[in-house]
């Protein structure tokens, strides 16, 4: 497999679990989609890294389909490493996109469009 082929299946995996947890992200606006997209990549990334390891499968493996173990999301947070910051930012972004959703859009835009800009790094004041 062609490091292409591996990120184009990582991009894949990314986008489901991206629906399984967040739902369609789509209507979100396109920074946001691309930060969310960002994060969850370096999350699976990692995730995959660890469960490759506890699992004992060979460096170029690769599942079908994965559901995220909470537990070992939590191991995750513990490493003194890339990992811990990466398990960490992943949690974050799923409550703030969980608080993002329980605002209605056309009735609160300013808290909507303050919220999107608590999220977006670059866009902190």
């Amino acid at each position: 497999m062609t490091d292409k082929q591996r990120s184009a299946q990582i991009d894949q995996l990314c986008e489901a679990v991206i629906v399984q947890r967040l739902g369609d992200i789509s209507d979100l606006p396109a920074a946001l989609t691309a930060f969310v997209f960002r994060i969850y990549r370096e999350f699976i990334t990692s995730y995959l890294n660890l469960l490759r390891q506890k699992e004992g499968k060979p460096p170029h493996w690769f599942p079908e389909s994965i559901s995220i173990n909470l537990s070992l999301v939590d191991d995750m947070r513990h490493f003194f490493s890339d990992h811990q910051h990466i398990a960490k930012a992943f949690l974050t972004l799923n409550k703030q996109i969980d608080a993002l959703r329980e605002i209605e859009k056309e009735k609160q835009p300013n808290l909507y469009e303050h919220m999107i800009a608590s999220i977006l790094p670059d866009l902190h004041p």
